[in-house]
């Protein structure tokens, strides 16, 4: 084995953060109701600890949602389907019918040091989209050692 070999294997075995975005079914605006925005929050708290994720950030806007989180016992796929179909079931529960996400969602995988970066552009996103003026004003995101959620 090479140098080179052990430092590839170092880095493979290195945690990887992710970055997910789910989106809601043809951007509907379906979290522009509080309810709904506390019930997918409180179903990411919920599905990070059942599934050992270490939860960073979230925030939750009016058509999709940021997840910043380190994998668990489960793969990201497994994860992302699994917060879908229980936030889906909890609204059928209230009597939606059809669908409720894009069947797609779209991870990026981050080196450690990328975490303070990307945790701010997911909560500067309220902000950029003029929800509000400053990001600590908004009421559905999360920042672990940071801002609490706070419906």
């Amino acid at each position: 084995m090479t140098k080179q070999d052990g430092d590839r294997d170092n880095v493979n075995t290195l945690p990887l953060i992710y970055h997910v975005v789910i989106t809601a079914y043809h951007k509907e605006a379906l979290f522009s109701k509080a309810n709904n925005c506390n019930n997918l929050a409180y179903l990411i708290f919920e599905t990070t600890a059942l599934h050992e994720y270490e939860l960073f950030a979230f925030c939750i806007m009016p058509d999709h949602a940021h997840i910043l989180c380190q994998p668990g016992n489960v793969m990201v796929a497994h994860f992302v389907n699994l917060l879908r179909f229980r936030f889906e079931y909890v609204l059928a529960k209230g009597g939606r019918k059809g669908p409720v996400w894009q069947p797609d969602y779209r991870e990026q995988t981050l080196p450690m040091d990328q975490i303070v970066s990307t945790a701010a552009f997911i909560l500067e996103n309220p902000v950029r989209n003029g929800l509000v003026d400053n990001f600590i004003d908004y009421p559905y995101s999360f920042l672990l050692g940071g801002k609490k959620y706070e419906p």
